[in-house]
């Protein structure tokens, strides 16, 4: 079963300081660059909706993604993710990202799966130390070690001939 990530855009970029220096149109454009080069929402079957406050026609991203954005326009970003969650068939596939604690409170109340920002951004670091190990497991091994390495294949390869 995929999941739907719901994200309470300004929420999560409140609390992330590379993004709340920003101006808001670049903030947005940089969350969602973040989220799709750590796949944060893990699995590419998996559905990302960032919600943010505001009207489309003002203040649409300038990133091309896979991530859908709804603004929310005559209604509040947190409202806007509720009737979501309520309108959904199948709450239990929707994880809401934010530390609203409305929102946190209702979503679950809904069935819904909810994630706190700092969970959802801890994907992140643990992406970023798999990839780490992954590029210590690429290490050549140092000289001397190749050596005795050859001298042990070869030992091998000749008693089975």
């Amino acid at each position: 079963m995929s999941l739907h990530y719901i994200i309470d855009g300004y929420n999560v970029i409140k609390q992330v300081d590379f993004l709340t220096g920003q101006k808001l149109r670049a903030g947005r454009d940089s969350l969602m660059h973040f989220i799709e080069k750590h796949q944060l929402h893990g699995s590419k079957k998996n559905e990302v909706t960032v919600v943010f406050d505001g009207k489309a026609e003002v203040e649409s991203p300038q990133v091309r993604s896979a991530i859908k954005v709804i603004f929310s326009k005559n209604e509040s970003a947190d409202d806007k993710i509720k009737r979501i969650v309520e309108q959904s068939r199948n709450p239990k596939r929707i994880v809401v990202v934010s530390d609203d604690k409305a929102i946190k409170f209702y979503c679950r109340a809904v069935g819904s799966r909810v994630s706190s920002v700092k969970e959802f951004l801890e994907k992140s670091s643990r992406h970023r130390q798999a990839e780490e190990v992954d590029e210590d497991e690429k290490l050549e091994p140092d000289s001397q070690a190749a050596l005795k390495i050859t001298e042990h294949l070869k030992g091998i390869w000749l008693d089975r001939k």
